[in-house]
């Protein structure tokens, strides 16, 4: 039987399409697997650090000390690939909060810490659970590890720091399994394409308020509402950021990169490949943001990479949303 144009060239777009979908299907497929196993490797870091936190209280020293705060870095550095996506698994979201309390400029996760040991009760991550968040997540470890580490050579203080350590341990595991289904599997390749684009766009967005609400004004910065104040992390934590957005953008060759490179956007993919590596090439060497912030040069170079997000952020929206066709919605952080 002979096939007539008309029928060839319906064939021929069905294969197209057809050959679209697959390939935006086998990239969800790898979103996916992106997230869960930042997921995972966060429930394996957030054991390890609740470990060594029982291990310090068992036998307390500087190098155990030192160990502690190894591991509590670890775990918040695993956590940064997921922070600020705001996108897919209903139940993973809903334990952001509990995971990390940002910003903290009035010091509650300390003043909620101090009332917690005056009172008379054996902590459990049960009786964590039913406090305030500020409590229950990675500024309460930090807290502890390097505001008041002395609290942790007394039985009272330690007890409620193991507390702690068991609640975050908890919502690692309870992260994991949160993540085990791919919450876009169900969706349109389009609609699962713009949720792609959108978990990018929001961690965009959560990573420049990391930047911008520190930076305050020039000459007056708020250093309090730096993140991880309290350990001079702040701007190792933003790098490891930047880092997971990468790999988000590039997904194993199988995300945005590739797919503006097959639809002929070469230039697109170029420029914000490039703004990535440019960044990450030259970040400061410093994990501490605070110091550089009470400096103009230190503050200029803070202001420099504010700049770099924003262009690829701008990119994202005014370039690669019109080019694939996505339409991109408001970010989670927006009217904060």
């Amino acid at each position: 039987m002979k096939l007539s144009v008309t029928s060839l060239t319906a064939v021929a777009i069905a294969m197209t399409v057809t050959g679209c979908n697959d390939q935006q299907q086998s990239m969800t497929g790898t979103i996916h697997q992106q997230h869960l196993q930042a997921a995972e490797l966060f429930a394996d870091a957030s054991r390890q650090a609740n470990s060594e936190l029982t291990a310090l209280c068992q036998s307390y020293d500087e190098n155990q000390l030192e160990a502690a705060r190894q591991s509590w870095q670890q775990v918040m550095h695993k956590w940064m690939a997921l922070q600020g996506r705001e996108k897919g698994s209903e139940e993973a979201l809903a334990l952001s909060w509990q995971i990390q309390f940002w910003p903290d400029k009035k010091n509650t996760t300390g003043r909620k810490l101090n009332q917690l040991l005056k009172q008379d009760t054996v902590w459990t991550a049960a009786d964590i659970a039913e406090q305030s968040v500020a409590v229950q997540g990675l500024g309460a470890v930090e807290w502890f590890l390097y505001e008041k580490p002395t609290l942790l050579q007394s039985g009272k203080g330690c007890q409620l720091a193991e507390a702690v350590g068991d609640r975050l341990q908890q919502s690692g595991e309870q992260l994991a399994k949160a993540w085990q289904a791919n919450p876009w599997q169900q969706l349109t390749p389009q609609m699962a394409l713009g949720e792609y684009l959108g978990a990018l766009n929001n961690q965009l967005d959560y990573s420049m308020k990391k930047l911008t609400r520190p930076l305050g004004k020039p000459g007056s910065p708020k250093t309090y509402q730096a993140e991880s104040w309290r350990s001079q992390t702040s701007l190792g934590n933003l790098k490891a950021n930047v880092e997971a957005m990468q790999l988000l953008y590039l997904a194993d060759g199988k995300g945005l990169d590739a797919l503006l490179r097959q639809r002929g956007y070469g230039v697109t993919a170029d420029q914000i490949s490039n703004r990535f590596s440019s960044l990450l090439e030259s970040w400061p060497e410093t994990n501490a943001m605070v110091p550089m912030l009470k400096t103009k040069e230190g503050y200029r170079e803070i202001l420099n990479i504010y700049n770099g997000l924003e262009y690829i952020q701008i990119a994202l929206q005014d370039d690669v949303a019109t080019e694939l066709g996505i339409v991109v919605g408001f970010n989670a952080t927006d009217g904060d």
